[in-house]
């Protein structure tokens, strides 16, 4: 099992639930990218990731988690996952030019994805929202 989670939206540092990455010991390894693409959640103020086989990429943070089974098992509280909102899957994510294999939350909620964060960066999004031009 991966001990390595990459994170793309309020888990990020800065984000509204980063605290649990922090009270998990979770250690940052840098910046990260995979696979997807990710999208604003109607009525809600975070994104959802959703996979993809096209060429477009979701850029966030990728953390080694100090007691994996456990961390996992409370984020998948904290992500909804007992509600159908999440599904954690193992995929592929680039550290650099390196690949590693990582968890991430895919939104599970089709019928929710409200516009394309064509960036694929949240964060990038969120400062645009907060401090317009």
């Amino acid at each position: 099992m991966s001990s390595l989670l990459f994170v793309y939206g309020t888990l990020q540092s800065g984000g509204d639930l980063h605290q649990e990455i922090i009270q998990q010991r979770a250690r940052f390894l840098g910046p990260a990218r995979i696979q997807g693409e990710l999208f604003h959640i109607k009525g809600e103020s975070w994104p959802g990731a959703f996979p993809t086989v096209s060429p477009s990429y979701i850029h966030g943070e990728l953390y080694k988690l100090a007691k994996s089974a456990e961390t996992l098992k409370r984020l998948d509280v904290v992500e909804g996952c007992n509600q159908g909102l999440f599904i954690r899957e193992l995929v592929d994510a680039w550290l650099g030019n390196r690949r590693v294999r990582a968890w991430v939350y895919f939104c599970k909620r089709e019928e929710r994805k409200g516009s394309r964060i064509v960036s694929g960066d949240f964060s990038i999004e969120q400062h645009r929202n907060t401090h317009p031009n």
